[in-house]
């Protein structure tokens, strides 16, 4: 299944922050003034959004902890980091 949005593996964008308050997470863009709630699943992703973890790799973390199946959580990936990406908080480091 191919869960890459676009190609390479996302990274968190240096300036943007996660605020967690209470059972509330939320990524803080100061440069937009935008504000991204994160459910579970997209703070897992929001997590893995390291530089160095593919997509694929995303989904089989996700699965472990989860025990959902692929095709589920590859939806969700796919979803969320195309969300994330849309809202200019990643960037994509080459292969």
């Amino acid at each position: 299944m191919n869960t890459t949005v676009r190609s390479g593996r996302p990274r968190r964008r240096e300036g943007v922050w996660l605020r967690q308050a209470g059972t509330e997470n939320a990524v803080v863009d100061p440069t937009k003034d935008s504000v991204h709630l994160l459910n579970d699943t997209a703070l897992a992703i929001w997590h893995l959004c390291d530089g160095d973890t593919q997509p694929e790799e995303m989904v089989a973390a996700i699965c472990e902890i989860s025990a959902l199946h692929p095709d589920v959580v590859t939806e969700d990936v796919t979803r969320i980091l195309g969300e994330f990406d849309r809202a200019g908080i990643l960037e994509w480091v080459d292969e």
